[in-house]
């Protein structure tokens, strides 16, 4: 501001240095680090979002006609029996092994997303790899405590019992 250099007799911070001059190197510093680290941060996160929107889980619930539709029109079943039935999402956990997960709504989640855990984790591991899948569950699992809390989870399920036509 004077016009007389801050860090006089030195090309970089030193013993000599001013107060002036640390604070002016530490406030650069911050400003310089922050900045990068708040684009990495972006630059991961549009990595990781990129990832996520090129994955989709091979998974297709069909309505109940549209289940009928493609056995009738296929034609080599005959249904004799057609039903549906919902149950909880945490309707076998009273049958778990594994104590360790408290049976109050916190362990429902994590219950709830170790099941799903089972099922999806092999082709997520394939697509996004095995590093971020504890982490990633984790949050699955804290989601569905929050959904668990004002709404009731339910799997839907279509029994069907047919004969081959002869």
């Amino acid at each position: 501001e004077s016009g007389v250099p801050l860090n006089k007799g030195n090309i970089h911070i030193a013993k000599t240095s001013s107060h002036n001059v640390l604070k002016t190197y530490s406030d650069h510093f911050e400003k310089d680090c922050t900045l990068f680290l708040r684009s990495r941060s972006q630059e991961m996160g549009k990595v990781e979002e990129a990832k996520l929107d090129r994955f989709n889980l091979p998974f297709y619930a069909p309505t109940i006609e549209e289940a009928k539709a493609v056995i009738q029109t296929e034609g080599t079943f005959n249904i004799h029996r057609f039903e549906t039935f919902e149950a909880d999402w945490d309707c076998n956990m009273d049958d778990m092994s594994n104590r360790e997960i408290s049976f109050e709504k916190p362990g429902r989640g994590k219950y709830v997303a170790m099941s799903i855990r089972v099922v999806a984790e092999s082709m997520l591991v394939g697509h996004c790899g095995e590093e971020i899948m504890d982490d990633l569950f984790e949050r699955f699992s804290n989601k569905i405590e929050e959904y668990l809390e004002d709404e009731e989870g339910k799997y839907s399920f279509i029994t069907i019992s047919m004969t081959k036509n002869v």
